[in-house]
C-alpha cells in the first residue's frame, strides 16, 4: 500500500512528511481519531493508548464527551504497516503524559469525566507473542491531567499541569531504576503556573537540560496563554529564562534534535479560545432570553468556523537563541497529542483539530537530523 507523502519546499527541504495509515475502525465505525491520548514506541511498535473524543455529536450539538481505555498497536515491516487493538487500560483516560524509557511507555496522570489520575504506569510491547504488558510504578504526589513529562537516563520528570487546586507550577523527579524511593520535589520554577505546556530534555554544553516551552492558565473562566521559554540545567537544579517564542502557544509538541535545537509544532495561541470563553462566560451571566440565546449561537458559531490550529513549525537554537519559522504543517494541524520519535522518525498521532473535532491522521515527519 502506498500512503500519501508531502515534501516541504520551504527550509531547503528539510522536512518531509507522510501519511500512515489512519486508526483502525473501532465496533466496525470508523475511527473519528482521540485527543489527549499516551503515545509512545515499545520494541519498534508504535502504542496510542486511550484519548477522548466526541463519538455522539459535537459539544455545539450538545454532544457528551467520551474517555477511551483502548490501545492501539501500529506495526511494520518495510513499508506494510499493520493496526492492531490489542489491551484495555485498567480505566478510561486521557490528557496526562507520556514518555518512552527502555522501550516502555510511561503513562502519566490524566483525568476522565468525574475525576483526575495520579497513577503511573508503563506499557510494554511484546513482540514475539503480540502480547502488552502493563506495571504500576508510584503514583504521582497529587492527581493531575494536563502536565508535561520528560526523560533524563533513568529519570522522569513531570512539570506543571491542573490539580483539583488549580493550576500547578512544580517539577517532580522519579529515578525509574530505583523507583520506591518515591517523587521528589526540585526548584520552585520561576514563572506563572500552567497546564497544556510542552517539555523537552536534550543534553548540551550544560549538561542534560529541561525545556519548557509555552503553556497556559486558567483563572475564573479566563484563559492567558503563555510564549515564555525556560530552561532548567539539572546537574546546577537551577532555572534560566530563555527568549520568549514569537508567539504564544498551548496544546503544542516540542521536541530535542541534535545538541543545539529545539522544534516546536503547531499550537492553539488562544485568541480564538478567549473569544469563545468570554462568550461562554456571558452565557452563564445572562438569564434566559434572547440576549442569552444570541451569545450561545455566537459561541457555537466559533466554535463551528474555527480556522484550526498553528501551522508554523518553530525552531529554537539552544546556542544562539534564535527563534526562526522553518515550516508551515501542510496538514490540519492536531493539538493535544504528543510528538515522539519513531526509529529515526517523529510522528504525530491522531489529535484534536477544532474544537471537538479529531483526526484519525497518523503523520511521519522526516528530517536530516545531522544538521542540528
Amino acid at each position: 500500500m502506498t500512503y500519501l507523502s508531502l515534501h516541504s519546499a520551504s527550509a531547503q527541504d528539510r522536512l518531509r512528511y507522510t501519511r500512515l495509515p489512519d486508526l483502525p475502525a473501532l465496533n466496525g465505525s470508523l475511527n473519528p481519531g482521540v485527543a489527549g491520548a499516551f503515545a509512545g514506541c515499545s520494541h519498534g511498535a508504535l502504542l496510542i493508548a486511550g484519548g477522548a473524543n466526541f463519538p455522539n455529536g459535537f459539544p455545539w450539538q450538545g454532544g457528551a464527551k467520551v474517555w477511551h481505555s483502548t490501545v492501539y498497536v501500529l506495526r511494520h515491516e518495510g513499508n506494510t504497516y499493520h493496526w492492531k487493538a490489542t489491551h484495555q487500560l485498567a480505566h478510561p483516560r486521557a490528557y496526562g503524559a507520556s514518555v518512552v524509557w527502555r522501550d516502555q511507555l510511561i503513562c502519566v496522570g490524566g483525568n476522565d469525566d468525574k475525576h483526575r489520575f495520579a497513577d503511573v504506569f508503563s506499557l510494554r510491547w511484546h513482540p514475539s507473542d503480540a502480547m502488552l504488558v502493563e506495571q504500576s510504578l508510584p503514583a504521582l504526589p497529587i492527581p493531575m491531567a494536563n502536565l508535561a513529562a520528560a526523560v533524563s537516563g533513568n529519570k522522569l520528570y513531570v512539570f506543571g499541569g491542573e490539580s483539583d487546586w488549580g493550576t500547578e507550577a512544580g517539577l517532580y523527579v522519579l529515578d525509574l531504576e530505583t523507583p520506591a524511593g518515591g517523587w521528589q520535589k526540585l526548584a520552585d520554577f520561576p514563572g506563572p503556573a500552567r497546564a497544556y505546556t510542552a517539555m523537552t530534555v536534550q543534553a548540551n554544553e550544560n549538561g542534560p537540560t529541561l525545556y519548557v516551552v509555552g503553556g497556559r492558565q486558567t483563572v475564573n473562566g479566563r484563559t492567558t496563554v503563555y510564549a515564555d521559554v525556560y530552561a532548567y540545567q539539572i546537574n546546577r537544579q537551577r532555572w534560566q529564562r530563555l527568549p520568549d517564542m514569537p508567539q504564544p502557544l498551548a496544546a503544542h509538541q516540542v521536541i530535542g534534535i541534535g545538541t543545539r535545537s529545539l522544534f516546536v509544532f503547531g499550537g492553539d495561541d488562544g485568541k480564538r479560545l478567549q473569544q469563545i470563553e468570554a462568550l461562554s462566560n456571558q452565557v452563564n451571566q445572562l438569564p434566559e432570553g434572547l440576549d442569552r440565546e444570541k451569545r450561545r449561537t455566537e459561541r457555537n458559531r466559533l466554535q463551528i468556523d474555527h480556522p484550526g490550529f498553528v501551522k508554523t513549525v518553530w525552531q529554537f537554537r539552544t546556542d544562539t537563541k534564535v527563534w526562526s519559522a522553518v515550516d508551515s504543517l501542510p496538514f490540519p494541524t492536531p493539538v493535544t497529542t504528543p510528538v515522539v520519535r519513531w526509529e529515526q522518525s517523529l510522528i504525530v498521532p491522531s489529535g484534536e483539530v477544532t474544537p471537538g473535532i479529531r483526526t484519525p491522521a497518523i503523520w511521519k515527519i522526516d528530517m536530516d537530523q545531522s544538521k542540528y
